[in-house]
């Protein structure tokens, strides 16, 4: 069975992942120790080890152009200890816009089937 998004399509039959938008190639599920939705700093977006200038959610600030602009993905981390990226954002966005929240929203439902599907390898 195949399960399609535009930043990953889940391959059930030969229990793997390819990623299309982030760190692209295939990901075994046996591989994968866990996956989390992450926001990663927009200026770091691809020159930098994935997730590792990530902007945290929940913080106030004073005004709209200091808002921090960041990229929404799922950091992989697989049990080798390497870490790889699916990015759902195709732009930078900032928190409380209507990008965010639809990014976010598919973010975690991709982490959903991954985290059923590491389960089931285990």
């Amino acid at each position: 069975m195949l399960k399609q998004f535009q930043s990953v399509r889940f391959d059930d039959d030969n229990k793997k992942l390819d990623i299309l938008m982030g760190t692209i190639g295939e990901v075994s599920y046996e591989a994968i120790e866990k996956a989390a939705v992450l926001n990663e700093e927009a200026s770091f977006h691809g020159k930098s080890i994935p997730f590792s200038h990530q902007v945290l959610g929940g913080t106030t600030f004073l005004s709209g152009a200091l808002e921090p602009r960041f990229y929404v993905g799922i950091k992989i981390t697989l049990k080798d200890g390497s870490i790889r990226a699916i990015y759902i954002s195709k732009i930078k966005t900032g928190f409380n816009t209507d990008l965010y929240h639809k990014d976010t929203q598919e973010a975690k439902e991709i982490q959903k089937m991954i985290q059923k599907r590491i389960s089931a390898s285990n």
